[in-house]
Parts: structure tokens; C-alpha cells; sequence
């Protein structure tokens, strides 16, 4: 695409030889021409990241908003190598589907520790657990807060449903609910609150009171003894 031969012509012009690589990943990678802007991501990788480097590269990036881009991503080459322990689901999404726009594939080779990539996704789902907790406090008055509480959390909560899948030796669905379910299925849990509160998210509905109150406690309940399964894992 036109777009992509433009950005990575920026991005020499601000870098020069400190460019390391340019890197398209995401989604819209795999779908092509029918994915939209904001499905690709971008990582630039550089020898060196300075402040006056950010500051050169600065008219490139706020171009590359303005056409309806996320902003790059910006690693130095020694910091990608440094960081597969922590952030170990990123790189095994990046890998998923990439492709090299200029220099180095620095991705060809890398693998991310299965042992890694089981803290990281135990880390992530205990700190969403605990900001759902301090969330219910203010939000819990109204079955309408509550409701909108459980199904503005759910779609972050399945996004690392699918690295317990992935350490379970399985490739994560693609839909949400398909992970939700096999999921519940290989953990023996119960993720029908799980499911529930991702369709009131796509197909919105007034609750009564008790009933949503049971539902977010069965909600707690489900994370609850998900993250218990991921921590004996």
C-alpha cells in the first residue's frame, strides 16, 4: 500500500542509518485490503532512541495519526531483544501475523518462554480482577452502572482468556464467545456468567436489580477460579 511506502520514506528521512527495522503487524495483516486503518499496528525499531530522535520523527507519526493510523510503537533493537520475558503475549501477537515494511526481520527466530507467558497472563487477569473490585464500589448503586461496569470489562477480560488456551497447547478461536467456552471446557469451569455478560454487551438489556447482582457475583466467581486454573497451570 501507497500508505506503508510513505511512513517507512519518513521514517528513513527522520532516523537515517539509526533505523533498524519497520514493522507491520496486527489482524489487517492477515485480512488485507478489507481491513480497516485502525486493525494495523506498527513497531519501529531503531540502534538508538534518543529524545531528539522522537523529536525528528514527530511530523512523520503526526501524519500517520492524521490518515487514520495508531501511533507507532518504538523499541531500540537491544530493548525488543530485552523485553520477550515481559512482555511475552505482545510478541506472540505480533508474531501471529507480521510483516517487514524495511530492514531487519528481528522477529525470525524468536520464541517467547511458555513459563513467561503463563506469569504475565496471570499477572494480567489478577490486576483486572482487583480494578473490578475497586470499580463495583461507585459502580454497584444502579443495575444500570453495574451492567455497564460487567460489559465494558469483558472483552479485556477475554483477551487473555486466549494465552490460556495458547499454554494449554491449543490456537486460541477467533470469536470471543468460542474462547470463552473452550476455555470453560479445558479448565472444567463453569464460563456461562462469562458469555452472558458478552452478549448483554452486543445486545443490550435492563436487568433487575437482584439479577444483576447475582450476575456480577457469579462474574466474580467465574475470574475467580479462572485465575486459579492459570496459576496451578
Amino acid at each position: 500500500m501507497a500508505a506503508f511506502e510513505e511512513l517507512v520514506g519518513r521514517l528513513r528521512a527522520a532516523h537515517g542509518e539509526n533505523l533498524v527495522s519497520v514493522i507491520l503487524y496486527g489482524s489487517a495483516v492477515a485480512s488485507g485490503a478489507s481491513a480497516r486503518k485502525g486493525d494495523y499496528r506498527v513497531v519501529v525499531v531503531t540502534r538508538t532512541l534518543t529524545a531528539e530522535e522522537l523529536r525528528r520523527v514527530r511530523p512523520a507519526a503526526k501524519w500517520w495519526v492524521s490518515a487514520g493510523y495508531a501511533l507507532p510503537v518504538y523499541f531500540t533493537a537491544a530493548e525488543l531483544r530485552e523485553s520477550l520475558d515481559v512482555f511475552p503475549i505482545e510478541f506472540r501477537q505480533l508474531k501471529r501475523s507480521y510483516r517487514v515494511l524495511d530492514g531487519e526481520d528481528l522477529l525470525a527466530g524468536v520464541e517467547v518462554s511458555p513459563a513467561n507467558l503463563r506469569l504475565q497472563t496471570e499477572y494480567e487477569l489478577r490486576g483486572k480482577l482487583l480494578r473490578l473490585r475497586g470499580l463495583y464500589l461507585p459502580a454497584g448503586d444502579t443495575s444500570e452502572g453495574l451492567t455497564g461496569l460487567m460489559t465494558e470489562s469483558i472483552v479485556s477480560f477475554v483477551q487473555f482468556l486466549r494465552p490460556v488456551l495458547e499454554l494449554l497447547g491449543e490456537e486460541p478461536p477467533v470469536g470471543r464467545h468460542a474462547t470463552i467456552r473452550r476455555v470453560g471446557e479445558r479448565l472444567g469451569l463453569d464460563t456461562a456468567p462469562l458469555e452472558r455478560i458478552l452478549r448483554l454487551r452486543d445486545d443490550p438489556a435492563r436487568l433487575m436489580e437482584a439479577e444483576v447482582q447475582d450476575l456480577f457475583a457469579s462474574y466474580l466467581d467465574c475470574l475467580t477460579h479462572v485465575i486459579e486454573a492459570v496459576d496451578n497451570l
